[in-house]
């Protein structure tokens, strides 16, 4: 895989097979702001959330400027929604919405995380994400923290 080549594996966990159905919930969910939404898979990241019992979990975030404009950040709401605990533990640069973009240009987009706050964890890291499309978002975010929080760093999506 491309990752393990570029010397970043990907542990990678996600719920869903992203398809039309899963492409017209995140329209609603994001970009028309059904914050509702943040509901509709709660059970389920709970549930498999489980086996990552004792990690920390971070949320990928968004932008200020896309935080602005959609009024939430979507991956915390569904991690609010399972009643799951999390460290917003990384900042993301303003940079161009990756919708639309093509598998090559999220390849080669410079890291567009910095960490907020150092931190302290016990036996790893649980990166999330709403969807994984190429993995570029994750293995950034995962860069960040294995270079500065832990080499234990996991990743987890609603869609894949």
């Amino acid at each position: 895989m491309l990752w393990q080549e570029r010397g970043h594996p990907i542990c990678h966990t996600a719920l869903y097979q992203y398809e039309k159905n899963m492409a017209d919930y995140f329209v609603r969910y994001k970009l028309w702001g059904d914050y509702q939404l943040r509901f509709a898979f709660s059970k389920e990241v709970k549930e498999n959330l489980r086996k990552w019992r004792g990690y920390t979990v971070v949320p990928i975030p968004v932008s200020d400027h896309r935080y602005q404009e959609r009024g939430f950040n979507q991956v915390e709401g569904f991690l609010e929604a399972a009643g799951i605990t999390y460290y917003p533990l990384l900042k993301k640069a303003e940079v161009e919405h990756q919708i639309g973009k093509g598998r090559r240009e999220r390849l080669e987009m410079e890291q567009v995380f910095e960490l907020k706050q150092s931190l302290k964890v016990s036996k790893g890291v649980l990166l999330v994400d709403d969807v994984y499309t190429t993995g570029a978002t994750l293995a950034q975010a995962k860069k960040i923290i294995y270079e500065n929080v832990s080499q234990n760093v996991f990743t987890f999506s609603i869609a894949r």
